[in-house]
Parts: C-alpha cells; structure tokens; sequence
C-alpha cells in the first residue's frame, strides 16, 4: 500500500476580526438558562479582564420559544436596530429535542425566520446557536410519550443534534454549552451543574456556558480568562481546562468555517492547504509567507526553499473575515514540532448501519472528517471522527444522502450513498 506524511494542523485561531477589533455588541434572545445568573453579563466581565468589551443587550422572557420570539415585538424590535456583530439564539429548554416531527414544525421554521431577520436587518452579523443541555435525569413527563427524553444522554443528544442542525441550515455557529456540560458531568461529577430542579444552571453551570461563548464570540483560549466570576478558583480552572479541550481546540466544529493545514506528500516541501467549512465563506485567501497566494480553498503549495514560514489565512465573511496563521517548517529533519505521523491515505471507511434511523457508526483506522451532503448539494453534517464512533442523524430529514470522508488533507477517501429512514 501507498504510504505518505499526513500532517493534519488545526490552525491557530489569531482572534483577530479585521473591523471590529476587540469589542463585540452582541444581542441574546432566550430565556431563563439566558437571564439566570444574568450569563450575558458573565460573558461581559470576561471579556473586560481580558482587556475587551461586550456591549449586550437581552430578551429574555420566561420559558419563551422561538415561535413566541417571533411574533413578540421585543426580539424583532431589537435585532431590526441593527448594529449587532453577533445575535444568540436560545429554544425553550425542550423544544428542539421533541420528536422530528414536532420540531420541524413547531421550532426549526421559527429558528430560521429569527436567523434571516438578523441576516437581513445585519449584513455582518454572526448567528450563535445557543447549544442547551439535557435536564439532570431526563424530561420524566415527555419520556412517556417520546421515550428517549426520559434519560439525561437521550435528551442531551437530540439537543446537540437539533442545535447543530439549526446552525448548518443557517450558516451559523454553534455555542456548544450542553458539550462542555457533558464533559464536565463524565469527567467531573462532584461539579454541579444544575440548580435544585435540575433545569437551571447553578452557578458553576453558568460560569461554564459563559466560558463557552467567550471562546466562540472571541476566537480565544479560555485558559486565558483572568476572572473566577465568584466561582472556586480550583472549579473554574478545570470548567475552562473542559472548555478549551471541547471548544477552542475543536472550533471548526462550531464557528462558521474549519481551517485546516496538511502535508499528505512525502515531498516535505509540498504542502496541501484546505479551508474546510460547514458553510462556503465568501473570502478566502491564503498567504503561504514566500509571497505566493491563492483565492482557491483547497490548494497545493511547493516551497522552493528551506526555512520558517508563516501561513495566513483570511476567510469567512467579506465585510469582516478573521484572521488565521499557522507556523510552518520546509526542509529541516528530524522530529517535527507539529506531529507528522504516518498513515494510509487509501484505508476504506465503514460506514453502519445503512439505511440508518437515528445514529450511525463510522469506522476508521486513521481520523477523517465525514461530510454529509443532501441531494441538493447543501453540507448537513460535517465532522471530524476517529476510530469506531458513533454519530446522531435524528436530526436529518428522510432521504437519500452522500456520505464523503476525506483525510485531513481534504483528500477525499470514498463517497457512498447513505439512506436515512427513520422508525
């Protein structure tokens, strides 16, 4: 078999949004998991111990969905002023995890409607999903009539699935609280995350929603944040220790485009550039730091000579893109400082079952980033996944899908058609 380098390199997020600097005006449109322990603000005072500024303003009613959003005057009123370089949009704590049926009907035309006011009213603004939680022991009265509400795991996937959904649909990002809850709950359980009606976040539930969206608002580490908000200096190390592993190191997962850099070519001086993404962006440009650039998202780059160089990205949206650079190494041998490791492009990727009703199995020896593309050609799922893992579809209407995996070069590996029927 054909070996090579692969060299996969999440790029270096530099925070920088090239119009507006360090300061956001950011607009939340939720409910009490908003409001309760007032998150906006929390997300505020990170940002100025960080030496940065959030203007906020909130709507925040009690228990409102997105359909009571849309028709009240409070939240259209608001994103219609204008000026927000990012709107938050938060479901009632159920809703998006109701049976599909249910959802499409009842929330996801209300999420979109809110998206395209804020899109419409705010040519650069970024749309933020605000990613919820499972309650503590599950949703006990509608699991006994929908029965994968009943557990904690069971409502807390379909709210990933249904949260990412929304944002692909969007073209928005993804703030992934419930993930960096889940984590917290495997890893740290003596951490409680829930008030006593296990529904609302404690404090500590909060200071971690708050890490999460300084990290998605900001492109920044959240190891960096100088402020423990009054929670335990010891807890609120290790809820940002959980949210830099979740979220930074992962933000193509979650932001609206994926940077990724790789060198699938024993020629240590070709390097192969991809700016993958959930949604295409407007901007794209790569300066390779030898002078040569390309508007192309995914390119091959020859170096003519050894040395250090430094690799910019610039994507994402035309009147505000940010800014990414990588460091790279051309022609120096020994060990590689970025991790070149050894790998077989050609391995086959299983993909089970097939037709699938809610979930899915991907097996792969080597990492790969699944893609799932609707007959329309629109990306519903995008992902990066590794060994035997297994990933929701619920949120995927019926049909017939392509499933393609590609290395982390972009490379495309296979593409199989993936049926979707569910029970």
């Amino acid at each position: 078999m054909k070996k090579g380098l692969f060299l996969m390199v999440a790029v270096a997020l530099a925070g920088v949004c090239l119009a507006q600097g360090e300061s956001k005006k950011v607009l939340f449109i939720g409910n009490s998991y908003t409001y309760v322990n007032n998150l906006p603000q929390m997300v505020q005072q990170m940002a100025e111990a960080n030496g940065m500024h959030l203007n906020f303003e909130q709507v925040t009613p009690g228990g409102a969905t997105f359909s009571q959003q849309c028709s009240s005057t409070g939240a259209m009123d608001m994103i219609g002023q204008g000026g927000w370089d990012a709107v938050v949009l938060q479901a009632q704590s159920q809703e998006p995890s109701f049976p599909w049926s249910q959802f499409t009907s009842e929330t996801y035309p209300y999420a979109c409607q809110l998206a395209d006011a804020v899109y419409e009213k705010n040519d650069c603004a970024e749309v933020v999903f605000y990613m919820t939680w499972g309650r503590k022991n599950g949703d006990a009265q509608n699991g006994q009539v929908f029965d994968s509400l009943a557990t904690y795991a069971g409502m807390d996937d379909l709210l990933c699935a249904r949260y990412t959904y929304m944002a692909q649909q969007n073209k928005a990002s993804v703030s992934p609280v419930g993930k960096v809850w889940r984590k917290l709950r495997a890893d740290h359980p003596e951490i409680e995350l829930y008030q006593s009606d296990e529904s609302h976040p404690s404090l500590e539930g909060s200071y971690a929603a708050a890490c999460s969206f300084y990290t998605i608002l900001f492109r920044k580490n959240p190891m960096d944040i100088a402020t423990d908000l009054s929670v335990d200096a010891s807890i609120a190390q290790t809820i940002m220790e959980t949210t830099k592993a979740v979220v930074y190191d992962s933000l193509w997962k979650y932001s609206c485009h994926t940077f990724l850099a790789s060198q699938p070519t024993a020629d240590s001086s070709e390097w192969q550039f991809s700016c993958l993404s959930a949604t295409e962006p407007e901007v794209c440009r790569w300066n390779f730091g030898d002078g040569s650039s390309s508007t192309e998202l995914n390119v091959s780059h020859t170096y003519s000579a050894a040395g250090t160089y430094m690799v910019q990205l610039i994507a994402g949206k035309s009147c505000h893109p940010d800014t990414n650079k990588v460091e790279i190494v051309i022609g120096q041998s020994g060990d590689d400082p970025l991790g070149i490791e050894t790998v077989d492009n050609n391995k086959a990727v299983s993909i089970y079952p097939n037709p699938a009703a809610e979930s899915i199995v991907v097996s792969a020896a080597e990492p790969v980033v699944l893609k799932i593309v609707d007959m329309k050609g629109r990306v519903v799922k995008l992902t990066a996944l590794s060994g035997n893992q297994k990933l929701s579809v619920a949120e995927l209407p019926e049909g017939v899908y392509a499933a393609i995996t590609a290395d982390g070069s972009g490379l495309k590996i296979q593409s199989q058609k993936l049926i979707i029927k569910h029970r």
